[in-house]
């Protein structure tokens, strides 16, 4: 078994204390000591939500109720890929800018489903392949992790579509709108959907193991740094970030069979309220250091909370985690959003496939890494900055 790693180790460093202590893993994260989490704002209705700005949407607000993730492969046509690909970008751009305003598409002929406000977002990622077309910035792919058994069907595709909204019957149509108007310009891969919980509930939602998940996620200044960096360190482009998404898949019978101490100890929280084994409230620290009343220590070395906490700023990372479930297999896609990959998800999802306690329920059967591109101000489309 790993030795567990210090407080002193995980907190101590002028960083992390930059970044709000705010340490992130698969249905956990960690604040500092003392902090209360941020309060829920008041639920509000839906609305239309800005598709310009600084950043894509979909990424810093709060989530919504309902996510699908859609892949693409490109059909290349002889001729320059350049500049196919932002024609295909300027296509994609002003479909989403219509949607989200609540407006059908160029000839669509469900138009009347896009009216309501339901806070669609529609977030554009490209993969390695088509980073090369625009130009060679490099964000990679992910490696493999012990205990994968991915399926080709839920890998990495060329184009990636986050489509995020509250009102299911607006999100299907502005899926099938987009996907419409990709026929023969692009092989669609995988279609992943997801749900979190009503909208303005908590923070946090339940995924389908009956945990809390994404317990104090980096809010507001910290998130954004851990997303996006800063203008001396952004992440692969000013104003852009990546998202590492994987699907799990969970053997919920076999968690049936697991009493509650045995769920909380391979987690290193309860449960029922989020709370540490060590504290009594979801915001209190986690001490790898406590023993018991025999010397053993109560949160175990193996146990995801002690795996998954960051040993350096740098492994923040800002997840919005989806339940699904399609026929009779359940589980959750656990979309990361980070700066760089390659310092932060990467080695914090090695640690926890190496060695997670949660590993002996979950399967990883989807895995993928894409370039998130920037925002844009009206008038410009989506890879603009890069394809000119």
């Amino acid at each position: 078994m790993a030795n567990a790693p210090t407080r002193r180790m995980l907190l101590g460093t002028s960083a992390a204390a930059a970044l709000g202590g705010v340490l992130a893993g698969f249905g956990t994260s960690q604040a500092v000591a003392g902090q209360a989490p941020a309060a829920a704002p008041a639920p509000q209705g839906p609305q239309y939500l800005p598709f310009h700005g600084k950043y894509q949407s979909g990424i810093l607000d709060a989530p919504q109720a309902h996510a699908v993730f859609v892949g693409w492969n490109l059909n290349w046509r002889e001729g320059g890929k350049k500049d196919q690909l932002r024609s295909l970008l300027k296509m994609i751009t002003d479909d989403a800018q219509r949607l989200t305003a609540g407006r059908g598409v160029l000839a669509d002929t469900e138009a009347e489903m896009a009216a309501g406000p339901s806070d669609l977002t529609v977030t554009v990622g490209v993969g390695q392949n088509l980073l090369e077309v625009m130009g060679g910035a490099k964000v990679g792919t992910l490696p493999g992790f012990a205990g994968d058994k991915l399926q080709q069907r839920y890998g990495q595709s060329d184009l990636l579509i986050q489509f995020c909204g509250q009102d299911p019957t607006v999100l299907a149509h502005a899926v099938r709108a987009v996907s419409k108007n990709l026929r023969g310009l692009a092989q669609k891969l995988f279609t992943q959907r997801g749900f979190m919980h009503q909208r303005g509930s908590s923070d946090t939602f339940r995924n389908l193991f009956g945990q809390l998940d994404g317990v104090n996620n980096p809010k507001a200044e910290a998130r954004e740094l851990a997303v996006f960096g800063t203008p001396d360190e952004p992440s692969w482009i000013a104003n852009g970030t990546t998202l590492a998404l994987r699907r799990f898949e969970m053997d919920l019978e076999g968690w049936d069979e697991v009493a509650t101490a045995g769920r909380d100890f391979s987690l290193g929280r309860r449960q029922s309220d989020g709370s540490p084994l060590t504290g009594s409230g979801p915001a209190d620290p986690v001490d790898l250091d406590a023993v018991n009343e025999v010397g053993l220590p109560v949160i175990g070395a193996n146990s995801h909370v002690a795996l998954a906490m960051p040993r350096s700023a740098q492994e923040v990372i800002h997840r919005r985690g989806y339940n699904f479930i399609d026929g009779e297999v359940s589980g959750l896609l656990f979309a990361s959003y980070q700066r760089d990959p390659a310092a932060s998800f990467i080695p914090l999802q090695q640690r926890l496939a190496e060695a997670d306690l949660l590993n002996t329920w979950l399967t990883p059967t989807g895995s993928a890494l894409y370039a998130i591109l920037p925002g844009i101000e009206p008038g410009m489309y989506l890879g603009q900055q890069l394809l000119g």
